[in-house]
């Protein structure tokens, strides 16, 4: 009987799906949802940066518990239940939310929630347990997911709203039917392990067993890359200033992205563009991710994605600084492009530093503190922009303070060491 074709990336295809609604829809398509909320609502730039707020910290502060879920639960019923989250919230969205603490409590906790546990942590701790030789290539083709979700979503959804006479609420009704399907994909094709269908990760033989090496697998390489072959525990590497290193670094780039998604909509409309060229902006965003992430599939594997991640994140610090003076259409797309290059990039990269450098028995938990971490805290970020701009400040402080800790964190991780753990005595 032959071998069973290796089933990873018929998997990696569910989790591309499932990822492009959960996660993309809400987080891109929001940001036009909200900005035509606002001004039907009668909400002022504090309460949108507020909202943001509370989502980026829903969408990122259950990381751990998101982990915990994957490891107890399993990724498919996580998966199923966060769908069931982004469709309750967004059918609140769409029928019951009449004020600012409504949209909070639908948006902000449910949606972000939702977004936490249906999307991008339990796709990726899935594909570090199918992968190994090929992950940085899975890990960039499954963050593309999100790329392509955000290109449609802002556009499509506001189609939509034009569609419907100018009525937000059409857009989150198409979300809910969206993330409802994508739960009942999960549910249905989600396979936990390679083990469960007698494979092996990358589709490679057992040991002795003659046959195929999967589609999957290839000899290792002789790059730069470094593959932990310690056996890291969760408390070692969050003991480590290794891990902390990183997440600073990372954070000023994080910040950026939520005070781009909460404002940078309106902010683009300030600076004199329609709002139709405002809502290509977090598309042309999503599109220029795209490249970054084929570039770490491409060099992920043969080129330690840690330098790699400096450069995206340095790219990500120039976007912050054109934003501020982006008047034009020209200036438009350049910060947009070079904050989607530098964002794509990034996101895979961390995921792939994190496996690579610590193994995949912590990943789950390591990758649900990371996300934590830096969605809590960035999530400050758009509330503190909307108060500086309602007290007449704008936002070009914010922009450049953000450009400059951008810029900074590059090279501090350009030049650091991956971590070692101390001898045991």
């Amino acid at each position: 009987m032959p071998p069973r074709r290796f089933y990873g990336w018929k998997l990696l295809a569910i989790f591309w799906i499932v990822v492009f609604v959960n996660l993309a829809f809400p987080i891109y398509g929001s940001s036009v949802l909200n900005a035509v909320m606002m001004r039907d609502l009668g909400l002022d730039r504090r309460t949108l940066g507020l909202l943001f707020s509370l989502f980026t910290i829903m969408s990122g502060l259950p990381g751990p518990l998101v982990a915990l879920c994957v490891d107890r639960f399993g990724i498919r019923r996580t998966l199923f239940a966060g769908s069931l989250l982004v469709s309750s919230g967004s059918i609140l969205m769409a029928t019951l939310v009449r004020s600012g603490l409504g949209a909070a409590l639908a948006f902000g906790l449910l949606v972000g929630t939702g977004v936490a546990a249906g999307g991008m942590l339990g796709a990726q701790a899935g594909l570090a347990r199918w992968f190994i030789r090929r992950r940085a290539l899975a890990l960039s083709i499954i963050s593309t997911a999100s790329g392509v979700g955000g290109f449609i979503a802002s556009p499509l959804l506001n189609r939509t709203i034009a569609a419907a006479g100018g009525d937000w609420r059409m857009g989150w009704w198409f979300i809910a039917a969206l993330s409802l399907a994508a739960g009942l994909a999960a549910l249905v094709f989600v396979k936990e392990k390679p083990e469960d269908l007698g494979q092996r990760p990358d589709g490679e033989a057992a040991p002795g067993e003659p046959g195929r090496a999967g589609p999957g697998s290839r000899k290792p390489g002789r790059g730069t890359v470094h593959i932990t072959s310690e056996v890291w525990s969760v408390k070692e590497a969050l003991g480590g200033f290794p891990y902390w290193i990183m997440m600073f670094c990372q954070m000023g780039m994080s910040c950026g992205y939520t005070v781009f998604l909460a404002h940078g909509v309106v902010h683009f409309q300030d600076l004199g563009h329609s709002r139709a060229a405002g809502a290509w902006a977090p598309s042309l965003m999503a599109l220029a991710g795209l490249f970054a992430k084929g570039l770490v599939g491409v060099l992920g594997d043969r080129l330690d994605p840690r330098f790699i991640w400096a450069g995206f994140i340095g790219v990500f610090g120039i976007g912050q600084w054109l934003l501020v003076g982006a008047d034009t259409q020209f200036l438009l797309v350049a910060a947009s492009s070079c904050m989607g290059i530098g964002f794509g990039g990034s996101v895979v990269c961390l995921a792939a530093v994190i496996s690579n450098y610590y193994g995949i028995k912590p990943f789950a938990a390591l990758a649900g503190v990371a996300v934590a971490v830096n969605t809590t805290l960035s999530s400050v970020t758009p509330s503190i922009a909307g108060w500086l701009y309602d007290a007449g400040w704008g936002y070009n402080g914010v922009f450049y303070t953000l450009a400059a800790w951008c810029l900074v964190g590059a090279a501090v991780l350009f030049v650091m060491r991956p971590p070692a753990r101390d001898p045991v005595p």
